[in-house]
């Protein structure tokens, strides 16, 4: 495909060069029979066909490095075509092609350049063929988005609108011709992302005015000089997600509305020191950082939607306006993700539970645009860690196996050949010195080994296996003199004091992930029939457990080094204590929780494992108590401090960590499987099954969750009728295997409506 360009500027903080528009114009002997577009991008585009944008969603085609990867999107133009005259046009954004942040190396970029595409329209009539491709032939113009940035915001002109500029009969002939230019390095691909689509529109619950303060301090509590905001108007939109704010005013000519959004505040004010990390290059962001404005037409009322950027916030600040204008029709959030059709549903008797599942399901979803991100707002990097430790519960949370493989398709070409892969993909050149590990690099074999587990999918075992093995050659290759593996980044956001160290060491966490990987790749490469590369994996994973019980287990106390929450429930959860040492390592868990004062101290990967160890040993009172309790560090904390989404720390210190994280999410998973008790697949052998095995702890009287199969939708539901009693009602969809396992008593379950009376 030949791609063409506006110009070889292109845009920086310095320098704004604004978004390009392409047009052409094309006469149409026939009548239309169809008509088939392709584009790709090196950025973000929207796409008008005859006056009509037709673009399959935001943000479109994807997010992806233009040195591994292209995405073509392709489009059934017919409906939109007509005889006579017609006209394409395409607005090119900047996405992660061009950015000018330095963190994460983004500004060096070897990729880094002005806006480019490719399209070819293939339009057959009753009078033949009409073939249109990208060429010098385009026309191009300034659009009024003066400036975009994915990860800053967007600066737009309402006065620089060039009216009809999408329709055939515009006349373009002042506008300039488009260049030729060189193909980006990566392969082009047709895109099989889901599109990202609008969720949910939401009216400000508050509305304040707010003077002569600073949005941003730096760590000392000194405010920064670039931060001080005169006067302006904060809305409160109840939640934090990410999207973008829709204005809608009516003002006079040339008025600047500045919009900056931020999810907490700061002694009442509005504050985005959780939202921009103070950094050398933080003064020179800060202007631009979560930040859309918008110059007025003036005259008739205007509507201005940020395009080619999303924000993370639940507050959104503007300057410019007047009391007039600052309605509560002002502002509309447009809240926005991959599109994510539901698979599951909880609720219990505890409305904490609810609350943090619901924070659970904010999360997740504001963090998943095109592929899972850390966060929505300061970074929106894909951390391999939180793609990996959140597999699970993405998969049994939503309909997500199609964009998470597409994910993957990226993570294969930022595999270097030697199998090491970086902490961030996409990523421009950072992330494979830090920020990576096992840990981190368990995404490539914990989604499609969860993608099985739900989907039963095993092509993406297949696409994938060749990166598998070589990771597990290359991570094999780290052993030390003793077997043990420590690189990377280890129990991250562990609850600790400033200077402290992770109280679980890397070489065990390492360890352990390596034997977690090593196995379930086994599995995995056995399904698709190499047998060589299975077998390799299971022996990999076989030396691992040898040498961590060798020489990271103490066998006469039965306790793992580190001697701390996270190393004990690992331990614990992998199998590491034989049956003869279980009760007794069980036992020092439950001792070094009660020294923390039934506080939970772990990371990221503890907390994957920790609630689950003592609910299947019969403490479930204990691990929900340790997790809805107000008192940090817990998740019950992130509610009392005003939380909706889940938080990047245990112990916040409300003022640079994070609000909208989704790596602790997978109490999600534990309220469906334990406590509500569906287990979907147990056995990895049929998608169609599950076994019901609730768990009744003595503080919730009731609990329900549902699923959806290909074949219906299980729902299963348990309630007290006694203090030994429980009353079992399940709904079983046709073409399902669903068994209820519990406390000895087994039962198959027919399809329809079932009722079981169950002593606890």
């Amino acid at each position: 495909m030949q791609f063409i360009k506006a110009t070889n500027k292109y845009c920086t903080l310095e320098e704004h060069i604004a978004a390009p528009i392409f047009r052409k114009t094309f006469e149409l002997s026939g009548n239309v029979l169809s008509a088939r577009l392709d584009i790709t991008v090196t950025g973000f585009y929207d796409l008008y066909l005859n006056g009509r944008n037709v673009t399959k969603g935001l943000l479109a085609p994807y997010i992806s490095n233009p040195d591994h990867l292209m995405y073509l999107d392709s489009y059934d133009a017919s409906e939109h075509l007509h005889k006579g005259k017609n006209s394409v046009a395409i607005i090119l954004g900047n996405g992660f092609a061009n950015q000018d942040i330095s963190s994460w190396e983004f500004s060096r970029a070897p990729f880094r350049s002005s806006p480019k595409l490719a399209m070819t329209l293939t339009i057959t009539t009753d009078n033949g063929e009409v073939h249109i491709t990208s060429d010098e032939t385009f026309r191009v113009a300034e659009s009024p988005i003066l400036f975009d940035m994915y990860r800053l915001g967007v600066i737009y002109d309402a006065r620089k609108e060039k009216v009809g500029f999408s329709t055939p009969d515009f006349d373009d002939t002042s506008w300039a011709f488009a260049t030729l230019a060189n193909a980006p390095r990566g392969k082009i691909v047709p895109s099989r992302a889901e599109p990202i689509t609008i969720r949910e529109e939401l009216k400000p619950c508050r509305i304040e005015r707010q003077s002569d303060f600073y949005c941003l301090h730096y760590k000392d509590g000194l405010p920064m000089k670039e931060c001080y905001i005169s006067d302006g108007w904060l809305y409160d939109f109840g939640v934090n997600t990410a999207g973008v704010c829709r204005l809608k005013i009516k003002g006079e000519r040339g008025q600047k509305i500045t919009v900056r959004h931020g999810e907490n505040l700061r002694n009442g004010f509005f504050h985005i020191g959780s939202t921009i990390t103070v950094k050398p290059d933080t003064p020179k962001l800060v202007e631009f950082f979560q930040r859309d404005v918008y110059y007025l037409k003036g005259g008739e009322e205007e509507i201005f939607f940020p395009s080619f950027t999303y924000h993370g916030f639940r507050y959104a600040f503007v300057e410019g306006i007047t009391p007039e204008q600052a309605t509560d029709e002002l502002l509309t959030y447009e809240v926005f993700n991959t599109k994510l059709p539901r698979r599951s549903h909880f609720e219990c008797s505890n409305a904490t539970i609810n609350k943090l599942y619901e924070m659970t399901l904010r999360s997740d979803m504001s963090n998943f645009h095109h592929f899972p991100t850390d966060c929505p707002h300061r970074e929106k990097n894909g951390w391999t860690g939180d793609a990996s430790v959140s597999a699970h519960q993405l998969l049994l949370a939503f309909h997500c196996a199609e964009p998470l493989s597409v994910w993957l398709d990226n993570a294969k070409y930022a595999q270097t050949e030697e199998g090491k892969l970086p902490g961030i993909i996409p990523t421009a050149t950072w992330g494979y010195d830090w920020g990576s590990g096992p840990a981190w690099d368990a995404a490539i074999i914990n989604i499609p080994y969860y993608i099985y587990r739900y989907d039963g999918r095993t092509d993406v075992i297949s696409e994938n296996a060749d990166m598998i093995e070589k990771y597990l050659r290359y991570i094999a290759s780290r052993r030390d003199a003793r077997g043990l593996i420590a690189c990377g980044l280890g129990d991250w956001c562990q609850p600790r004091e400033d200077g402290e160290p992770i109280a679980s060491p890397l070489e065990f966490t390492d360890s352990v992930q390596v034997l977690d990987l090593a196995e379930k790749s086994a599995l995995m490469l056995d399904v698709i029939g190499r047998s060589e590369a299975s077998a390799y994996a299971r022996r990999l994973g076989s030396e691992m457990r040898k040498a961590i019980r060798e020489h990271l287990i103490d066998l006469q106390s039965r306790i793992a080094v580190g001697n701390c929450q996270t190393s004990q429930a690992l331990a614990l959860r992998f199998g590491l204590f034989t049956d003869e040492e279980k009760a007794e390592a069980y036992a020092s868990l439950v001792h070094m929780i009660e020294e923390k004062s039934g506080h939970v101290y772990c990371g990221m990967i503890g907390l994957r494992h920790i609630f689950h160890v003592l609910f299947e040993h019969g403490d479930s009172e204990l691990a929900l108590k340790m997790i809805t309790r107000e008192d940090a560090p817990s998740y019950g904390n992130m509610i009392k401090l005003g939380g909706t989404a889940l938080f990047e720390s245990l112990i916040p210190n409300g003022v640079n960590e994070s609000e909208n994280h989704h790596f602790y999410g997978d109490i999600l998973h534990l309220f469906i499987s334990k406590l509500a008790g569906i287990r979907v697949n147990p056995t990895l052998s049929n998608i169609n099954s599950a076994v019901i095995t609730p768990t009744v702890p003595e503080s919730i009287s009731y609990a329900f969750a549902s699923y959806d199969f290909a074949c219906g939708t299980l729902s299963v539901k348990w309630e007290k009728i006694s203090n030994t009693r429980i009353r079992l009602k399940t709904v079983v969809p046709e073409g399902t295997d669903i068994k209820i396992c519990y406390r000895g008593y087994t039962s198959q379950l027919a399809s329809g409506e079932n009722v079981t009376e169950l002593t606890v």
